[in-house]
């Protein structure tokens, strides 16, 4: 479960949305250790042209006091990829979610920190509450090389490709082509995935070196 990640190396990120035409890029929220219920940016297509709106990173949101807050009772910033084919949301609203790194841990314990050295997209889902966005990471079944630092899930990440990006955010509603997408992947880009221990999860202090995720 993904549950902390960062945003960060703006002239990057900023290179990288280019790649994919995403527009209005300085409405990006930047930042490390980015953590539930707060405001986050996601890549929407529902302008027609994909373009950088901010949501709050849980899903399912209630009205308090004339404003909408994450539920209490539903705890939604992941959505398992057991569970699309019944949510509304994966026919009709995904997103993605540019990242740079998130952190996992081991039953609670020893976390560390996940990434490719290059930014990329979490492939998500959004909703609409009034005039608010809400937003959650599609979360896949573990990889095996990944299960002796998180046992139980790995998010979706986007391949580098303009066709399932632009396929993703289009709205259709034929979700079986992205059947094949929904197994856990580590390869990103030619890019070798490293975890590095961290203090806490949300600390940005180092407790080792980088190691390389292989199969």
């Amino acid at each position: 479960m993904c549950s902390v990640f960062d945003v960060d190396r703006q002239a990057e990120m900023e290179r990288f949305l280019d790649i994919y035409g995403v527009e209005h890029p300085e409405r990006m929220i930047f930042g490390r250790r980015r953590r539930p219920t707060q405001q986050v940016s996601i890549v929407t297509g529902r302008h027609g042209e994909p373009q950088v709106e901010n949501a709050i990173w849980h899903l399912y949101l209630a009205k308090e006091g004339g404003s909408w807050k994450p539920h209490k009772k539903y705890w939604s910033i992941n959505s398992n990829w057991k569970k699309l084919a019944s949510r509304p949301e994966y026919r009709k609203s995904r997103c993605l979610i540019p990242a740079t790194a998130w952190v996992e841990s081991l039953r609670g314990k020893h976390p560390v920190e996940f990434s490719y050295g290059e930014p990329y997209f979490f492939c998500g889902l959004y909703k609409f509450w009034g005039s608010t966005l809400s937003c959650s990471i599609i979360t896949l079944d573990a990889h095996s090389a990944t299960k002796i630092y998180h046992e139980k899930s790995l998010p979706m990440i986007a391949p580098k490709d303009s066709d399932f990006v632009s396929k993703w955010l289009s709205g259709s509603t034929h979700t079986d082509q992205f059947t094949d997408f929904l197994q856990p992947k580590i390869e990103y880009d030619h890019c070798q995935l490293t975890v590095r221990p961290v203090a806490r999860a949300t600390s940005t202090e180092y407790k080792g070196d980088p190691v390389i995720v292989s199969k």
